[in-house]
């Protein structure tokens, strides 16, 4: 597939890019908070749950600027039928695949058949530990945590239903990513009363849904709002916005995909196990411009296109539910004008005929006042 082909199926075009504050709601206090109250009776009960592994994450940081970056380089693509949704990236000069083949390789969370809404599935189930603890109330996921964090490693709380709670509290918190205002997911509540259920409800299949739902959309329009900030008299030129669901497994996943990130010191392999979420530390959270300078301007980037599972990861219950014959690992790469996306078509056949040098230079000069921009607004920090 030629350059020019992939630039003109970029989303967002290279010259319109811009910076911009993230704000992800994946919590990883979560674990510090389970692992401060639950006994180690009540610890071994939970790592033999489908989240078990999850207490073996090293520090995760989120980069927003990395995801950042990542998404301003996504491609239209055409929609084939009973293909799942899956992103492409146009990246140095390959394009990468995040799909669930990949959130399923990072995360170790079963894919499966989800043709039943989860409320359909708990509602006949009993509202036990709903009644028991929250009197059938309404309960936001702050003050969950909160009331979790109260109860202290010295409660009465039985085994079984400190193990229930902290899967809430895991799924709740880090794994479905929301502000900490909304109310916790009554059907959840109910299915983890029966924990057979609870560990065999397809959950890489829903946070995946929820997660690329919030990737999907989160830029829509930034870039005519950054352009407005621009022009307007605001101190700050920066655009901002939030990504929901488990954003933790895009980034890991960028880190496979895109080695130069461990490469600068931001992430470090701390482990050679399944699943792949295990193996990494994430401290780093360098900004826009030094994501830009080290990694994203450059086109001979050593890139992974797409995760390709190991012989111990195929083995996997977890990997059981993927049929690699339903991910393409090429993309049906299409211009904004054949995807019937909306642009002008005055405007896009003036794009289709620009020269990818010039685009290339003009990002360059966009850079340069993204620079000025943000060294302006360092100095008004200090």
């Amino acid at each position: 597939m030629s350059q020019k082909k992939l630039h003109e199926s970029l989303k967002i075009k290279e010259d319109d890019r811009f910076p911009s504050r993230v704000s992800g709601y994946c919590n990883w206090e979560s674990i510090r908070l389970i692992k401060s109250i639950l006994s180690p009776k009540q610890l071994d009960l939970f790592r033999a749950t489908c989240f078990g592994h999850f207490l073996d994450v090293s520090d995760m940081v989120l980069s927003g600027q990395f995801c950042h970056h990542i998404l301003l380089r996504e491609c239209h693509v055409r929609d084939v039928d009973d293909t799942p949704s899956t992103f492409w990236f146009y990246v140095g000069n390959e394009v990468i695949r995040f799909s669930a083949v990949e959130f399923c390789l990072v995360t170790g969370l079963t894919i499966g058949d989800s043709s039943e809404s989860p409320s359909n599935i708990s509602k006949h189930m009993d509202k036990r530990l709903h009644q028991s603890y929250f009197q059938d109330g309404k309960v936001h996921v702050k003050v969950f945590a909160n009331w979790f964090r109260n109860l202290g490693p010295n409660n009465n709380v039985n085994d079984n239903d400190m193990v229930k709670l902290a899967l809430i509290l895991f799924l709740e918190m880090t794994l479905v990513g929301k502000d900490d205002r909304n109310a916790i997911q009554y059907w959840a509540l109910q299915l983890v009363d029966d924990l057979d259920a609870f560990n065999n409800f397809p959950w890489g299949t829903f946070i995946n849904g929820r997660t690329f739902d919030s990737l999907s959309t989160c830029l829509v329009g930034r870039d005519d709002k950054y352009k407005e900030r621009l022009e307007s008299p605001a101190k700050w030129k920066t655009e901002k916005y939030n990504v929901y669901g488990f954003v933790t497994s895009f980034q890991v996943w960028a880190i496979e995909a895109i080695p130069k990130w461990a490469m600068l010191g931001h992430a470090s392999r701390v482990n050679n196990v399944t699943p792949r979420i295990l193996n990494w530390k994430c401290t780093g959270t360098p900004s826009y411009v030094e994501l830009y300078d080290n990694i994203f301007k450059y086109k001979n980037l050593t890139i992974s296109k797409f995760l390709v599972p190991s012989d111990e990861e195929v083995t996997k219950l977890y990997w059981a539910g993927i049929d690699q014959s339903h991910f393409p690992i090429d993309p049906m790469i299409v211009s904004p004008e054949e995807c019937d996306c909306g642009v002008d078509d005055d405007d896009y056949e003036d794009d289709v005929h620009e020269d990818i040098d010039n685009v290339e230079g003009d990002a360059e000069k966009k850079m340069m006042m993204v620079r000025m921009i943000y060294n302006i607004q360092m100095l008004v920090m200090i």
